[in-house]
């Protein structure tokens, strides 16, 4: 894990790359190094630099409904003693899709991913109430996803396959095991070469090349560049809970006009609705929490939870 976001500077042969990267995740390095006159060897090392600090990660998303997970959650956390080897901890499950130390109520906030309720309840029993040093769970269950970025890995998790016309695959059951066996390692390195997908995998190279074409140009598949905002363009992000008066989608249909906005859940728990905002500064999201979301008609409460260290990216999950 790497440090801190503050600890993490980029020059703009990175923000560039990044930039080439979230338009095409698989682009060749001598593409990438083309565009930003370097070598490909040059552009492999700054990528490996860039992954290893936890900027970026490139991986391979299938979407919810391709997996059968029909069942999400977000989980506050506090903790006894120190909150950075829980989040730690806790990031390393294949259900947990993001992991955030966080400043607020919560210690740490996590989102979790399963194909039904039960699984939900047996992964807070098993792996997160009974990890070293939880104290508290705070269980918010998605009801709904009301917004969402219109394009990235967050499309990528809540309509992904859905979104294509003709895919040539529409459910977990229609996927053969090289099918999966390919899929887990794109998920772990959404750019791994057909070399690399062939010998991890156990799938001849000519098989591998010709399922990973077909999984990707059906959409079954997308490679997903995610950032790490808190590095990445230096953005103020948080979780917001919200509380309302009256009708839920009046206060919904007006926060999906804020452009800070950019997640909108409808939830069980102590909030109607859970936010993710981005901000350019504290400054503004002060404006917005103070201000801008205080205006909406309906719109009762709100609790911030401040995003310090994300340890786990989202939608970077296992689940196959």
């Amino acid at each position: 894990m790497a440090d801190p976001a503050s600890a993490v500077t980029l020059d703009a042969v990175d923000e560039e790359l990044i930039k080439l990267l979230i338009a095409d995740g698989r682009a060749a390095y001598a593409d990438l190094g083309a565009s930003v006159d370097l070598s490909g060897d040059a552009v492999r090392e700054r990528l490996k630099r860039l992954i290893s600090d936890d900027v970026i990660k490139v991986v391979g998303s299938v979407s919810a409904p391709m997996l059968g997970l029909d069942s999400f959650a977000l989980v506050g956390i506090t903790v006894q003693g120190a909150a950075q080897p829980v989040a730690r901890a806790l990031a390393e499950l294949r259900s947990a899709d993001l992991v955030v130390q966080t400043a607020g109520m919560f210690d740490i906030i996590a989102e979790l991913v399963g194909h039904d309720d039960q699984e939900i309840l047996q992964i807070l029993d098993d792996s997160v109430r009974s990890a070293p040093g939880v104290a508290q769970c705070m269980v918010m269950q998605y009801l709904s996803v009301e917004k969402y970025p219109e394009v990235g890995s967050r499309q990528a998790l809540l309509g992904g396959a859905q979104q294509v016309s003709r895919p040539a695959l529409r459910s977990k059951e229609e996927l053969e095991d090289a099918d999966r066996a390919l899929i887990q390692v794109l998920q772990q390195d959404g750019r791994a070469s057909y070399r690399q997908l062939a010998e991890q995998s156990g799938v001849p190279y000519a098989s591998a090349r010709r399922r990973v074409l077909r999984l990707l140009d059906s959409g079954v598949v997308r490679i997903v560049t995610v950032t790490n905002e808190l590095v990445y363009r230096h953005r103020v992000q948080a979780g917001i809970g919200v509380r309302v008066q009256g009708p839920i989608p009046a206060v919904v249909e007006q926060l999906r006009g804020i452009a800070e906005v950019e997640v909108v859940a409808a939830t069980t728990g102590p909030y109607d609705l859970v936010l993710e905002v981005s901000c350019a500064s504290r400054a503004d999201l002060y404006r917005l929490t103070g201000t801008t979301l205080r205006s909406v008609p309906g719109l009762v409460s709100t609790e911030t939870f401040n995003y310090l260290n994300i340890h786990r990216l989202p939608y970077t999950w296992g689940a196959l």
